[in-house]
C-alpha cells in the first residue's frame, strides 16, 4: 500500500480543542471539536457548507457504551446548532466530527448517500450504540458520483482510524482457514480446560474461531471484563458448547490488546503479553528477541 500524508492541525493549539484533518491530494476536509467549541466552529467557513457529521458521547442511561448519531445537512452548522439547542437537542454528545469538501461541488444527494453508508457501516460494525432512530435510505447516484462518494467514504474511514476512532471497523473477521494457515505465528493461551488461539494481523489481536473460554467470571473480575464478555455472548460471538462447560468462539474476533483477549478467555484480568505463547515463548520474549 502506498503511503498517505494526513495533516492534523490544532487550530487553537489545544490537542483536545478544535482540530482539522486533511489528506494530501484529496478534497475531503474534516473538523473535530468538543461541544464547548461549537460557537467557534459556527464562525468557520466549513460550517456553512454541505456535509456529514458524527456526534459522539455517552448516554446517561448506558454510560458504558459509546453513543453516536450520524447526520447530514446542506448547511451543516445549522444542523449541529439544532442538536445543541431546541426541540432536536441531543444531550449525550460531547464531541463532533464534521466532513465537508474543500470545494463546493458536493451535493445534497451525495451527502445523503454518505450518511446512509456511514450508518450502515456503524450498525454493521456494532462497536457503538447508534442513536439514529431509522437507518436513512441510500439515494441513487450516477456512476461517476457513486465512484466519487465511495472514494470519499474510504477517506472518512482512513481518517477515523488514524485518529483512533474505530466506530466503522467491524471486530468480526473472516473465518477462512486458508487465511489462518498463512499466518506465521498462531499464539495459544490455556486457562483451566479452555484453550484459545490468536493471530496478530495489522496490529490487531484476533482470537480465532473455535477458541474456547471459561463459563464463570472470576470473583475479582472488573466491570469492564464482565461487560465485554456479556456483550460477546449477546452478539453470539461466544456460545456454550454442546457439553455446556465452556464457551466457544463462533467466529474470529478482534480485541484491542492481548490482555483484553486473554481476559475474554479466562473471565478475569490477565497480562496477555506474558500469557499468550507461540512455541513456548511469550509475546514479550518474542518482541525482546526481535529488537535485540
Amino acid at each position: 500500500m502506498s503511503g498517505k500524508l494526513i495533516r492534523l492541525f490544532l487550530v487553537d493549539g489545544n490537542p483536545n480543542g478544535l482540530r482539522t484533518v486533511e489528506i494530501s491530494n484529496m478534497t475531503i476536509y474534516t473538523t473535530i471539536f468538543p461541544r464547548s467549541k461549537l460557537k467557534e466552529f459556527l464562525l468557520r467557513e466549513e460550517s456553512r457548507k454541505a456535509g456529514c457529521y458524527l456526534l459522539i458521547g455517552n448516554d446517561i442511561a448506558t454510560p458504558e457504551e459509546t453513543t453516536v448519531y450520524i447526520g447530514e445537512g446542506e448547511i451543516v452548522g445549522e444542523r449541529l446548532k439544532s442538536h445543541s439547542l431546541g426541540g432536536k437537542q441531543k444531550e449525550f454528545w460531547d464531541e463532533a466530527i464534521v466532513f465537508t469538501s474543500k470545494d463546493d461541488y458536493i451535493t445534497k444527494t451525495q451527502i445523503q448517500y454518505l450518511e446512509s453508508e456511514l450508518c450502515r457501516l456503524a450498525d454493521d460494525a456494532g462497536n457503538v450504540k447508534l442513536d439514529n432512530g431509522n437507518r436513512p435510505s441510500k439515494p441513487t447516484l450516477s456512476e461517476v458520483d457513486n465512484a466519487e462518494m465511495e472514494q470519499f467514504l474510504s477517506a472518512i474511514q482512513l481518517i477515523l482510524s488514524s485518529i483512533g476512532i474505530d466506530i466503522l471497523e467491524s471486530k468480526r473477521m473472516s473465518n477462512s482457514q486458508e487465511d489462518i494457515q498463512k499466518q506465521e505465528k498462531i499464539f495459544e493461551f490455556t486457562r483451566k480446560n479452555a484453550t484459545a488461539r490468536m493471530k496478530i494481523e495489522d496490529d490487531k489481536y484476533i482470537v480465532l474461531k473455535g477458541s474456547t473460554a471459561v463459563i464463570e467470571n472470576r470473583p475479582s473480575a472488573g466491570k469492564s471484563i464482565k461487560t465485554m464478555r456479556q456483550t460477546l455472548i449477546e452478539k453470539g460471538i461466544m456460545k456454550r458448547t454442546e457439553q455446556g462447560d465452556l464457551y466457544r468462539f463462533e467466529e474470529n474476533y478482534i480485541f484491542t490488546s492481548p490482555s483484553y483477549a486473554a481476559a475474554a478467555i479466562s473471565g478475569g484480568a490477565e497480562n496477555g503479553r506474558i500469557q499468550w505463547k507461540y512455541r513456548g515463548k511469550s509475546l514479550n520474549q518474542i518482541e525482546k528477541e526481535e529488537i535485540e
